[in-house]
């Protein structure tokens, strides 16, 4: 437990959780966006937008590792937002559990994503929730 609390478990999960992720946006671009998107500009857009997204999510965690709140602070809310515009999305909206389209692959990345990202999350937030260090406070 007490590694979960610590700032280098709250890293590790958020790195799982940005790599679920990212194994989530092959499946997409692979299998949906691939197909439906064939012949638009909007493929090109949407990969600029992902790849901005995660160069902003890694940004941060290597900012968070050096101790800098602001880190932290964008670390969990670029989780935030993965989390509840795709996993949980997925589960509302877009093709609720089980989903059949492409089972078991989709299913598995959207559990997996979503597992992760809540334990990276809370991992996050009691890092915030802390009182900051001199050195953090520097930073």
């Amino acid at each position: 437990m007490n590694w979960f609390k610590s700032l280098n478990g709250a890293i590790t999960l958020t790195a799982i959780a940005l790599l679920t992720e990212l194994w989530r946006a092959f499946l997409d671009f692979q299998h949906e966006y691939s197909t439906y998107l064939q012949g638009t500009g909007m493929i090109f857009v949407g990969t600029l937008i992902y790849t901005v997204f995660f160069a902003a999510w890694a940004w941060a965690l290597l900012a968070a590792l050096r101790g800098s709140r602001g880190g932290l602070i964008a670390a969990l809310v670029i989780n935030l937002l993965f989390l509840l515009i795709i996993p949980v999305g997925m589960l509302v909206a877009y093709c609720p559990s089980p989903c059949a389209t492409y089972w078991p692959l989709f299913e598995m990345g959207n559990w997996i994503n979503l597992i992760f990202g809540l334990l990276a999350g809370v991992a996050l937030a009691l890092q915030l929730a802390r009182k900051p260090t001199l050195a953090q406070s520097r930073a």
